[in-house]
């Protein structure tokens, strides 16, 4: 299926019709009454408080579709989708940022940050992941003005080996797949682990930044990244999804990060993405019988003794 027109800056909602019955609807407006739609189904779906985000700051991050700053393609473009069957009925839904990026030889022109993607768990095994994935890319590049090439989809995962036992049978419950079983769906999706020590910026002024996570990305071809490509991903995901607008450099957390990548990127770093499926096969069966490492990046790169 192909889009044939951007995404309207209004409170329209621009739908898609898909086989099976199945429909997407999109918006970038935060008064859409899809945001709302959203918000009800992603409440069930994700429950660590750190890591969740309230309407009104999925509403601050789409208020900022409109300071685009110049009459060309937007740099950036915040999202809301969802997915329904030929009932009305919502089975998942995304919110993702994309993100415009400075031409780098051989990476991507565009980055997404996908904040979060969820199917219904009675809507489970038919695709729905991989087929939201698929929209997610091209809303995105046709957002931002018809860019070229495949997107780089970057996601955050809880990390198993950063969770309490609390954490990680809370999150089990209410998502209904196991943690590392989740982070397989994703490696067979083609995601690889991106090796940099990630921690999320507080959502909020009443939040903790999240340290226990292991940042992802598909849509990279070769075993590395370059560190300014993760340092301008960061920088757009940071300010917009993250802060709402708040300059990066003055939160503590997110500075650190980015003030790191740069230094690396100004002597040409790269950044090397793992394959975590050998970590995966370690961490199956009982968490008492879990290897002691500090991380799955720890246990990827064979650095836990």
């Amino acid at each position: 299926m192909q889009v044939n027109q951007p995404i309207p800056d209004s409170d329209e909602v621009w739908a898609l019709s898909l086989e099976g019955g199945l429909r997407i609807r999109a918006t970038a407006s935060p008064a859409s009454p899809i945001v709302d739609e959203f918000f009800e189904a992603y409440e069930r779906a994700f429950v660590l408080p750190d890591e969740k985000e309230d309407i009104a700051g999925f509403r601050a991050c789409l208020a900022m579709n409109a300071d685009r700053g110049c009459s060309g393609p937007p740099s950036h473009r915040e999202l809301i989708a969802v997915i329904e069957d030929d009932e009305g009925a919502l089975l998942g839904g995304a919110n993702f940022l994309a993100s415009a990026i400075q031409a780098i030889d051989g990476h991507p022109s565009t980055s997404i940050a996908l904040n979060y993607l969820f199917v219904d768990q009675a809507a489970r095994g038919r695709g729905l992941s991989r087929l939201l994935l698929a929209m997610v890319a091209q809303l995105s590049v046709r957002a931002l003005g018809d860019r070229t090439g495949n997107p780089a989809i970057f996601i955050e995962q809880n990390d198993p080996l950063r969770m309490t036992a609390a954490e990680y049978e809370e999150d089990n419950e209410r998502g209904g797949t196991d943690q590392v079983e989740r982070l397989r769906l994703w490696q067979h999706l083609g995601a690889r682990a991106v090796d940099f020590a990630y921690v999320q910026p507080a959502l909020s002024a009443d939040q903790a930044a999240e340290d226990a996570l292991v940042y992802s990305v598909l849509g990279f071809d070769g075993p590395h990244m370059s560190a300014r490509f993760l340092h301008d991903h960061l920088q757009s995901f940071f300010r917009i999804s993250v802060l709402k607008g708040q300059d990066p450099t003055v939160d503590p957390t997110a500075a650190a990060q980015l003030e790191e990548l740069g230094a690396r990127a100004d002597a040409g770093g790269l950044i090397d993405l793992l394959d975590i499926g050998p970590a995966l096969e370690t961490l199956s069966g009982d968490r008492g019988n879990w290897p002691r490492c500090g991380s799955i990046l720890e246990l990827a790169r064979g650095d836990c003794g």
